[in-house]
């Protein structure tokens, strides 16, 4: 037999293919189970809390989006830019598609050069928001030039944190 359907059984089905059995249930299930992982994996992108790192980024840079509780917080732990620059101003924004996006206020971030942690927190973002995100405004007060890497940025969406 060269090929054809051996059996047939509910959710069960062998094939005949190269002289090898194979059983439908077994791709189907493999396919789901990839379908149901990439699913994860884009539905984690718009998590609330997370942390990364930036490197040799410029002015523009625009970090990842999540989803906003009415308040964020967003921490740079130990800021460099090759030079001796002291500040990088970061703003938060709502992506709007097909539309201009949202602005927010910005704030300087300083305590984060030379180890330290800077902290910015928003409270006037509207509640259950989706796709916000921050950008790399200025760095050292200029819109062009040195670039800004970033060891610890931490985003936290609960002020529940004490």
């Amino acid at each position: 037999m060269h090929g054809g359907i051996r059996k047939f059984a509910p959710f069960v089905l062998d094939l005949i293919q190269n002289g090898k059995s194979v059983k439908l249930s077994a791709r189907l299930a493999t396919t789901a189970g990839t379908a149901a992982v990439i699913t994860l994996v884009f539905a984690t992108s718009a998590e609330a809390n997370w942390s990364s790192s930036i490197t040799a980024a410029s002015v523009g840079f625009e970090s990842r989006r999540w989803s906003d509780e009415l308040y964020s917080q967003i921490q740079f732990t130990d800021c460099h830019t090759g030079g001796v620059t002291k500040s990088t101003d970061v703003r938060m924004w709502r992506d709007i598609p097909l539309q201009p996006d949202d602005a927010y206020d910005g704030k300087t971030f300083t305590a984060c050069f030379g180890g330290g942690t800077s902290n910015g927190e928003w409270t006037d973002l509207g509640s259950g928001m989706k796709n916000v995100y921050f950008k790399i405004e200025k760095i050292a007060g200029m819109t062009v030039g040195p670039q800004l890497t970033v060891n610890s940025v931490s985003v936290d969406t609960t002020k529940a944190d004490g």
